[in-house]
């Protein structure tokens, strides 16, 4: 294996698009920039690099305790659950995982532009944002990005990656059908 083209003292592992060699990966992490990196399989924006599970978060037990809190966090499940049914029930976890963490830039990181990654992001977050300033405006925003970091640490614990979360949202939630309205499937069998 040959040697980095940048540091010319590691073993190059990754071709770089930019320098049209191989590279090291220490090198390749220090020297990534949009405008020469942009597609490349290994550039991430540094927004990738945000730890969400170290965002302020309502521990389990006060969010069981406080019926306010319970109740906007189920504005925006229900809200989930409202568009994975408009998309045909196609959207995962990780997608769901996702929408939480680009509400967390715009809630708890102030992002003032949101960046998606394609149109179905897009849609979900306008979505599901489009709620939260309808419904949960009078929330004080260190309230609403911690119920968002509930919901979002929820949401890591409860899946492998499959729909195992959005389906409990489903069943134990329900859909958004209007402001203070859920369908919830096969309520009534249930009693």
């Amino acid at each position: 294996m040959s040697k980095c083209t940048i540091c010319n003292s590691r073993k190059a592992k990754r071709k770089c698009k930019a320098e049209d060699s191989f590279i090291c990966s220490l090198c390749c992490g220090e020297t990534r920039k949009i405008e020469k990196c942009d597609g490349c399989l290994f550039y991430k924006e540094s927004l990738s690099r945000r730890n969400y599970r170290n965002a302020p978060y309502f521990p389990v037990k006060q969010m069981a305790h406080d019926f306010n809190f319970q109740d906007n966090a189920n504005v925006i499940e229900s809200t989930i659950c409202q568009f994975d049914t408009k998309v045909g029930r196609i959207i995962d976890d990780n997608i769901v995982l996702r929408l939480t963490e680009l509400l967390l830039d715009k809630y708890h990181f102030n992002d003032k532009e949101i960046k998606f990654v394609n149109e179905l992001e897009e849609r979900g977050f306008n979505l599901i944002d489009g709620v939260i300033q309808q419904e949960m405006s009078n929330l004080p925003p260190e309230d609403l990005s911690r119920i968002i970091g509930a919901i979002y640490r929820s949401i890591a614990r409860h899946t492998t990656g499959k729909r195992e979360y959005i389906e409990f949202i489903h069943e134990h939630v329900g859909v958004r059908v209007g402001k203070g309205i859920r369908a919830i499937p096969d309520f009534m069998s249930r009693r």
